[in-house]
């Protein structure tokens, strides 16, 4: 529908929002203007629009947040095409967990992330290459020499709005265990000298996970956190372990960073039932060696639902909490009228779903979200399997 008055240049009509930053699980119309939210109200005439989509009997959320995934296509050997992986999944925004260093994040930030629809934004690898060797060096951390803190705060510091931080891995394959504090604490001096966050990866960590905390602090992410690897979340008796409980007290992100192989469900399920379910949901995506599931956003939200967390918790970790945890919440995570104008709508499927681990644990739910539409910055940018035209380069 188009009309030479229109106010707004597309308006989602008849859709139930779930938009947990607003605190809005209703019926609502929602419509866009110059790349930003313009209106959202219980009926807005179709007639003020230049295109209206019929979202009657769907949900519609604000555009995902992947707070972990792996973006650098073309620069290391596992990472993925972000519109391919994100927009049809409802996820508008990607934040690609250190898989550029300083020496290589000019091509990452000038060429591969631009030739993408989906916002790209990034933590950096404690490691000056990032994850560009892993194939052939394993994690990349077994000579610390390829650390540089000045540099690596440097690049930070000089990035604002696209850098939120530092990344490490903790991971037996990526560090020794007779480096790993060291590689620690120069994580820790990189992200103190730069004003960013600190993301570690604790899943097969290789020092006891109360050591890895210990250098932590508020807004600081631990990703992987629902591991069933030794040294996890919980006790020997599946509880809490009081470290753990003090750390998400103080102020440090739990983060799923699923992955296929990072996620233990009877971990998750545990934590969620003792009251510490994941702040934010998170794919890790990336290409997966044979056998590894790697699963989308809305297989997420729609498998953690089913381990327990409600609706709006699911889509809050995916939405408004991972915009808070980069404090771009002003303008990501919701869709308030004069923020940008990203969305999502999905189809609730009824039937008998089934969501796996790697340790053969399997989930059984009975709704799923499957991708209907995205929107991108007011303009649909993925609709029923397809990408839309993006316009010239």
């Amino acid at each position: 529908m188009t009309t030479a008055t229109a106010n707004y240049d597309l308006l989602l009509k008849g859709g139930t929002l779930l938009d947990p930053g607003q605190g809005i699980h209703d019926r609502c119309d929602i419509a866009f203007q110059n790349g930003l939210v313009a209106e959202v109200a219980e009926n807005i005439a179709p007639e003020q629009a230049a295109n209206v989509v019929d979202i009657a009997g769907k949900m519609v959320t604000p555009g995902l947040i992947d707070l972990h995934g792996h973006f650098y296509h073309g620069g290391t050997g596992s990472a993925v095409h972000a519109d391919q992986n994100c927009l049809s999944s409802g996820v508008t925004t990607g934040v690609d967990a250190g898989s550029s260093g300083f020496l290589n994040l000019g091509a990452m930030r000038d060429y591969v992330f631009p030739a993408h629809r989906t916002r790209l934004l990034a933590f950096l690898h404690i490691g000056a290459v990032g994850l560009a060797a892993n194939r052939v060096l394993g994690g990349g951390l077994q000579d610390l020499r390829i650390i540089d803190v000045d540099q690596t705060a440097d690049a930070v510091k000089e990035n604002p709005g696209f850098l939120f931080g530092i990344k490490v891995r903790m991971e037996l394959n990526a560090v020794s265990h007779w480096d790993a504090p060291e590689a620690m604490r120069l994580a820790r001096a990189a992200a103190d000298q730069s004003g960013g966050k600190l993301m570690v990866h604790v899943s097969g960590t290789p020092i006891p996970l109360p050591q890895i905390l210990d250098f932590m602090g508020p807004g600081d992410i631990v990703t992987h956190a629902f591991n069933g690897n030794h040294e996890g979340i919980l006790d020997r008796q599946d509880r809490i372990r009081p470290e753990v409980r003090e750390a998400s007290e103080r102020g440090i992100i739990m983060d799923l960073g699923h992955a296929g192989v990072h996620c233990d469900v009877p971990v998750a399920q545990a934590a969620i039932q003792q009251g510490l379910p994941p702040d934010t949901l998170s794919t890790d995506i990336h290409l997966p060696p044979p056998g590894r599931r790697v699963y989308l956003m809305n297989d997420l939200i729609s498998k953690f639902h089913a381990m327990g967390m409600s609706l709006e918790d699911a889509v809050s970790a995916s939405t408004i909490r991972p915009a808070q945890v980069l404090g771009v919440d002003d303008n990501l995570g919701s869709l308030a009228p004069g923020l940008s104008g990203d969305a999502a709508v999905y189809d609730l499927r009824e039937g008998r779903f089934v969501w796996h681990d790697m340790a053969r644990n399997k989930v059984e739910g009975k709704v799923r979200l499957d991708t209907f539409l995205t929107v991108r910055n007011g303009a649909v940018a993925w609709r029923e399997g397809k990408l839309t035209e993006m316009g010239p380069c």
